[in-house]
């Protein structure tokens, strides 16, 4: 059977083009998750495997459920402007974990946040006084909320001073300094970065949206910016 684009490991920039044209986001995101090693475990799939169980480890959750997505996965940058640039070790191992208890723990840790910062002042005899939200604050709800609703939770749609941001970095900054135990080769990241799934479909679609939109943006089509893709454009938050 002759190979297709679709069994290319890591496909150059001209491939990506034609890739995304032959075949729909979906299959090529299944293909990313699940029968891939991540570029940046190329030549040590054995130390990809330490990983999951490294990042398993610290989040209680199995190895299969750890996924690395990002330019770390794919070998370069999958936006269309940046689609020549190729993996850089300057970058993050961004990391994908799809557990429904981990995305709804956040979640709920996240409305502790949202609670403390819309809710109403009491006075006794006087109305509510609402508090005032300000622009920054209005931005990270419309971050998480989006990203949630999609089920997605994303540490960096909160405040550096949200509890449920500083215990999930807190955990992947330990993990980072494990992964320098692992010897990885010089050419391998080692500051580490993630985000929660509730489940694996949800995986599935979250990546085959940045596909699709990756696809419009070859074709010169008008592309409608999500808000939480501005979240990409800040540096990095585990920095």
């Amino acid at each position: 059977m002759a190979k297709t684009l679709l069994s290319e490991a890591y496909p150059s920039a001209d491939n990506w083009r034609t890739l995304v044209e032959q075949f729909s986001p979906e299959a090529i995101a299944h293909k990313l998750l699940l029968s891939h090693v991540p570029f940046v475990f190329r030549e040590e799939p054995l130390k990809f495997a330490l990983f999951r169980h490294t990042i398993a480890e610290a989040f209680d959750i199995e190895p299969t459920n750890v996924f690395i997505v990002g330019s770390a996965m794919s070998g370069r940058s999958l936006k269309g402007s940046d689609i020549d640039k190729n993996y850089s070790t300057d970058s993050d191992i961004d990391t994908l974990l799809v557990s429904e208890r981990l995305f709804t723990n956040y979640v709920m840790k996240s409305l502790e946040w949202l609670r403390d910062v819309t809710l109403p002042k009491f006075e006794k005899g006087k109305r509510p006084l609402s508090p005032h939200i300000t622009a920054d604050t209005t931005k990270y709800i419309g971050w998480l909320s989006s990203s949630a609703c999609k089920g997605i939770w994303r540490p960096d749609s909160l405040p550096n001073d949200a509890e449920a941001r500083i215990e999930f970095f807190g955990k992947f900054n330990h993990v980072s300094l494990k992964t320098l135990g692992l010897q990885l080769s010089d050419d391998t990241v080692s500051k580490v970065n993630g985000r929660v799934a509730r489940s694996f479909a949800d995986a599935v679609t979250d990546l085959s949206s940045s596909i699709a939109k990756l696809r419009r943006e070859f074709r010169n089509e008008e592309v409608t910016p999500a808000p939480e893709d501005a979240i990409d454009l800040m540096p990095s938050a585990a920095s």
